[in-house]
């Protein structure tokens, strides 16, 4: 990834990424027994505290980024991630192993997948602007 790739309106692409990646080995871990990690459900669900959340609602929201529907999209999916990543935790902690791994599998990393096409998707609309 070049620098440019790297950094968009004041945000380092890659570290949001790499961390949104490191959440589904810590729920993976969490499920499966391999971390003694607590995980508060209210920390999780909440979207404005990670790295990406904080450039949506203080830095990005403040932009003309904000008017773009990519920008929305992202937003949604980014907020959708956060409680589908509360529920892999809840879900294990009501229903055990195999429903939170279905729910891991399938729309957690559905979610994952949409935020990384919805930054791509806003990125290139802002890109295309210049």
């Amino acid at each position: 990834m070049s620098e440019k790739e790297r950094r968009f309106q004041g945000l380092d692409v890659q570290a949001v990424l790499e961390a949104h990646l490191a959440w589904r080995k810590r729920l993976e871990d969490a499920i499966e027994g391999r971390s003694n990690e607590e995980l508060d459900l209210s920390v999780i669900v909440r979207d404005d505290q990670c790295q990406l959340g904080r450039w949506i609602y203080l830095e990005a929201a403040k932009t003309t980024l904000a008017l773009h529907p990519e920008f929305a999209r992202l937003r949604e999916a980014h907020r959708q991630f956060h409680l589908v990543a509360a529920r892999v935790v809840q879900t294990f902690r009501l229903h055990g192993f195999g429903a939170a791994q279905g729910l891991l599998t399938g729309e957690f990393d559905q979610r994952s997948k949409e935020i990384v096409q919805s930054l791509a998707d806003l990125m290139q609309k802002e890109r295309s602007l210049d």
